[in-house]
């Protein structure tokens, strides 16, 4: 979009004459003032390439990043992924994936497939999520959580809980299971991150609770899993 214009420079003419240099000071300083304007559209656009994710110079920090300026500073990529469902274990011998369903908070982390965690640039993420695991069966029962790049293990990253057996027919047995890894990514257009878990029974499952009253109580998620940009690679 183009500036409205100031006039030309005014033709001098023979010999001195005040008004001519009155003329020429005001069309310097209307030029001036123009130079000095940022144009609202021009800044926009400077603003997101400044912040884009790109490489080379002028390309942004190490790592192809930026961040996105606020009042007090830059935000870095981050995010908070939730689940308000109960997860239920498919098989004794197979993996469960970790699903989410909303994004309270997203600078940039998202999730893809329902299990699929990405990024919007390289670099080492710190990535920490709690789990709501129910048994309501009578025996006590195993429960692992491990982590998954791009759909292969991530060795090693898993962790074993034991789960008591319910307290009553009525009362199920909880646990939560709070974790914390870092995780690089190399290629954020490829590269995404999906959490594992195994439990012996099929009494255990991830449990969501709705709000409750007296005391006035909120929703219990069955995952909440935050995820922090920290360094680049």
């Amino acid at each position: 979009m183009n500036r409205a214009s100031v006039p030309f420079f005014p033709t001098p003419p023979d010999g001195y004459d005040r008004a001519y240099f009155n003329q020429l000071i005001q069309t310097l300083t209307n030029h001036l003032n123009l130079i000095n304007t940022p144009n609202p559209v021009e800044s926009q656009l400077a603003s997101a390439q400044w912040m884009a994710a790109v490489s080379g110079a002028g390309g942004g920090f190490a790592g192809g990043l930026r961040g996105f300026q606020n009042s007090n500073g830059i935000i870095l990529p981050n995010g908070m992924l939730m689940s308000d469902v109960d997860q239920l274990n498919a098989s004794i011998t197979g993996e469960n994936l970790l699903t989410y369903n909303s994004a309270p908070i997203s600078y940039g982390v998202t999730f893809e497939s329902g299990s699929r965690i990405k990024v919007p640039c390289a670099g080492q993420y710190l990535v920490t999520f709690t789990l709501q695991v129910t048994n309501r069966g009578n025996t006590a029962a195993e429960f692992e959580v491990w982590a998954k790049s791009n759909g292969a293990n991530i060795n090693p990253s898993n962790t074993r809980f034991d789960i008591p057996a319910r307290k009553t027919s009525t009362s199920w047995a909880h646990i939560v299971p709070a974790i914390t890894g870092i995780f690089t990514v190399n290629d954020p257009f490829t590269d995404y991150l999906e959490i594992a878990w195994w439990a012996s029974s099929l009494d255990v499952y991830l449990e969501h609770y709705h709000p409750n009253t007296s005391p006035t109580r909120p929703a219990i998620p069955s995952v909440i899993l935050t995820a922090n940009f920290i360094s680049a690679n």
